[in-house]
């Protein structure tokens, strides 16, 4: 490798991985102080639900996550778009057919935020309606799929928890659309080369062109939305313990995310990373960090996220695996997630990390009211 490839090669892990800590330390700060400011204001009888201990606290703070998540994703992506190309390297598909109108790094990056930005506010609202028709003892009217299936049959009626599991499974084929296949330059040179066509942009908009060669599948589409909508609710279902489910997504960002903005940006890409892996990197760094900054007081249980914190958390991290890795490695992702999810159905987790000392240990790690 020459010099100038090289320096090229460092100059992006460089630019990338200071876009990365700046998201991360960036969101941390953001929702440690709007809790600071918010949290006394947010003793409202609506939002207040007993924890684990049966103590009155507030049960939506994930607001503050979504909201510092928010900032720290409109900002970055307005960095990145604006970086020069190259500086966080895309390789991107030009088929030959529509060269001059190639998805463009800068339009490719604004339309990953707003995926994110539909994720965040899709999921964080499911969950917030969720959140605030709890029963005032904590407890909803059914608990498990299963067990919402059924009482949604009994009563004629969606449970609030079936309309979030609906609403959250459209909400991630939405972001899953826009993020991997939507492409607003191309809607736009469609729209200016047919002008009296209005429809004639939508399938491209969508991914749905008739070239033979459009990086469009209908399995890719359905397995993205899956694997996003299972995380978030895995995420949900570890939210039984102060901090439990940040840990987990925690690990999940550490291991499986932050290495790979590092090879995303380089020339050798050995598990054949997708281009935007390091965008999503950075986006779910925005959630990542807004949800450690919340864990403090979250240890302290002056609150907790709720589902509307965790989903979308869930669901940004998901779907920043799915931008990152090619399929293979998403269907091993998908078969994980739902063997958990559907053993949930039958076992508590929490009696399982109880009964493992390492998860015992590390599940109690920074909580001064939880034994050892």
């Amino acid at each position: 490798m020459t010099a100038g490839p090289l320096l090229g090669l460092i100059s992006g892990r460089l630019t990338a991985a200071a876009v990365l800590i700046a998201a991360f330390g960036g969101s941390l700060l953001v929702s440690a102080g709007l809790w600071h400011w918010l949290g006394p204001r947010m003793n409202q009888d609506r939002w207040i639900r007993p924890n684990y201990r049966g103590q009155p606290i507030v049960a939506v703070s994930g607001l503050v996550l979504l909201a510092a998540s928010a900032i720290v994703v409109a900002i970055t992506t307005g960095v990145i778009a604006s970086l020069p190309e190259g500086d966080l390297e895309w390789a991107a598909y030009v088929p030959d057919q529509l060269a001059l109108v190639a998805r463009s790094p800068d339009s490719a990056t604004i339309a990953g935020g707003i995926a994110a930005l539909v994720l965040l506010v899709g999921f964080g609202w499911l969950g917030y309606r969720d959140d605030t028709r709890a029963t005032p003892d904590g407890h909803h009217a059914a608990s498990g799929f299963a067990g919402h299936v059924r009482r949604s049959l009994r009563q004629r009626a969606l449970t609030t928890g079936m309309v979030k599991a609906l609403g959250g499974g459209c909400v991630a084929l939405v972001g899953v659309q826009i993020a991997q296949w939507g492409d607003p330059a191309k809607a736009r040179y469609f729209a200016g080369t047919n002008p009296g066509d209005w429809f004639d942009p939508v399938p491209h908009l969508l991914g749905l062109g008739a070239d033979p060669d459009a990086m469009w599948s209908l399995a890719a589409l359905v397995r993205g939305a899956v694997i996003v909508a299972l995380a978030a609710n895995l995420l949900n279902l570890l939210d039984r313990a102060p901090g439990r489910a940040t840990k987990a997504a925690a690990a999940w960002w550490l291991v499986g995310l932050v290495p790979a903005v590092l090879l995303a940006t380089g020339a050798t890409r050995p598990f054949d990373l997708g281009p935007e892996a390091a965008n999503w990197a950075v986006w779910s760094a925005a959630a990542a960090g807004a949800a450690i900054g919340l864990l403090r007081s979250e240890f302290a249980e002056l609150h907790m996220q709720g589902d509307t914190g965790v989903n979308p958390l869930g669901a940004l991290l998901a779907m920043a695996t799915v931008a990152t890795y090619p399929p293979t490695v998403e269907w091993v992702v998908l078969g994980l997630l739902a063997v958990l999810n559907v053993a949930s159905e039958r076992w508590s987790f929490s009696r399982i990390i109880d009964a493992v000392p390492p998860l015992r240990w590390l599940d109690r790690l920074g909580s001064p009211y939880r034994d050892y």
